[in-house]
């Protein structure tokens, strides 16, 4: 699995690239990593808010599916063989629609919707949105070219996000990346039932037509549906699904703008217009995606900062730590050495301080939880597994065990005892025994596998 924590930052920052969603394209993932993609989404394997950034992958499964559907359809045409040809038609049609799907699964960070209930929104939605467009499209009897074709955009896509609204209608499906999903699932089964039923009818359907159809859908129905459901999810959060939620200025914003495209596309129904409709319509997507997963990380990290960590009184601590500093570095050659003034051995510690009165708080210096601060009320456990520890790590940080060490407050007093971890925990630069139980006072440096992942013990000022 691929480390995250470089594209979390970035995300929370804004700062994410398309480079940075693509970069595990290529990469080879195991039978494990197929597994789990696959395994998400039900009521057992869906994770909280807190962990939901721990063992997720980087979108890579969509490219593989749509190399595989390609294979089949080529396969079909080089057959030459009148009884495939439907097969063909209709495996093409839902080729790039379903590729855009997939990657949009993927990218749903949240994993709170299983393959199987995306097939069925592909499908039932598809289905759905086409009878609902039907239905509206029996009140536009315009006779006027451009208003017509304004009057289909707006019955098309008003069926889509209708569609949509089955599926996202509860408050637990709160999330932009979310609706953006639902979307797309709902607008690739629009575009592919369309397409395949066109084949069927025929008028002048040919080979080209259908790839011509097939790969304009990614900037066409799948994107506009896929943008118009982020946006009404972004508009209602984590409310229940209400007619407020459709009138609001930020649903109504990407919604005229899905409808504008949709009218224009359809009036121009010239190509070089369309691939520029594309790129507009990309260009947004991508823009809404950026959105979602700044989204998802603030959430997941606040829930693991006030629940995980018991952070029920965060002092939320901004910036720099002022005149606190390492008071060593690490040393050369990178992780897995031991950092400069730390000591294999261990030394009895000094004197314990009288008991603590004020509340105590652990203030991170460096690494994953520089300038945060947590309460430190009972026992705190630390490490990178979620259902063993209180002050979770990201998968993946170096240095750190899925259970590392434990802080203990008991009677005012603060020990601190390491669980069997591999790299070590380190108190004023002397390593702990596994198990040791050590007391330690208020400003201890505390050195979680390295030098890069340190925290203090400090007292709330009260």
């Amino acid at each position: 699995m691929s480390e995250n924590r470089t594209f979390f930052v970035k995300a929370e920052q804004g700062d994410i690239k398309v480079k940075d969603i693509f970069s595990d394209v290529l990469r080879r993932h195991t039978p494990e990593e197929n597994a789990r993609l696959f395994i998400g989404g039900t009521a057992l394997t869906t994770p909280d808010e807190a962990s939901m950034l721990s063992k997720w992958m980087k979108p890579y499964m969509f490219a593989r599916i749509f190399l595989l559907v390609l294979i089949v359809v080529l396969a079909g045409v080089l057959m030459n063989n009148a009884l495939i040809l439907p097969f063909v038609f209709i495996a093409g049609s839902f080729l790039v629609p379903i590729t855009v799907m997939f990657f949009y699964w993927e990218l749903n960070i949240p994993r709170n919707i299983s393959f199987p209930s995306v097939i069925v929104i592909l499908l039932v939605g598809g289905i759905l949105s086409l009878v609902f467009t039907t239905v509206f499209n029996l009140f536009n009897v315009s006779q006027i070219y451009v208003l017509y074709y304004l009057g289909v955009g707006i019955a098309e896509e008003a069926a889509k996000i209708l569609a949509v609204a089955v599926w996202v209608r509860k408050g637990d499906k709160k999330y932009i990346l979310t609706g953006m999903l639902v979307g797309a699932a709902v607008g690739a089964g629009f575009a592919a039932i369309e397409s395949a039923g066109y084949a069927v009818i025929g008028n002048g359907w040919s080979y080209g037509v259908m790839i011509l159809r097939a790969f304009l859908s990614v900037g066409g129905h799948v994107s506009w549906a896929a943008v118009s459901g982020g946006a009404l999810v972004w508009a209602k959060g984590g409310d229940e699904l209400a007619p407020k939620h459709f009138t609001s200025g930020l649903f109504l914003k990407y919604f005229a703008l899905v409808i504008a495209l949709h009218a224009v596309w359809d009036i121009t129904g010239v190509i070089p217009a369309c691939l520029v409709f594309c790129v507009i319509i990309l260009v947004v997507s991508f823009r809404m995606i950026q959105a979602g997963l700044n989204q998802v990380v603030r959430s997941s990290r606040g829930s693991n900062y006030n629940s995980l960590t018991r952070a029920l009184q965060h002092d939320g601590v901004a910036g720099g730590l002022g005149g606190i500093s390492n008071g060593y570095r690490s040393g050369a050659g990178g992780y897995g050495r031991t950092p400069q003034g730390i000591q294999n051995a261990v030394r009895q510690p000094p004197p314990a301080p009288a008991a603590y009165t004020a509340p105590l708080r652990i203030q991170g210096v460096s690494g994953y939880f520089a300038s945060r601060r947590f309460a430190l009320e009972g026992c705190v456990r630390i490490g990178r597994e979620t259902d063993m520890n209180q002050l979770v790590y990201p998968a993946g940080t170096a240095g750190v065990s899925k259970n590392h060490c434990e802080v203990m407050v008991k009677n005012g007093r603060v020990y601190i005892r390491d669980l069997g971890s591999t790299y070590g925990t380190f108190v004023d630069g002397k390593r702990l025994q596994p198990n040791q139980v050590c007391e330690i006072g208020v400003g201890a440096r505390v050195c979680i596998g390295s030098a890069r992942e340190e925290f203090r013990i400090v007292q709330k000022k009260i």
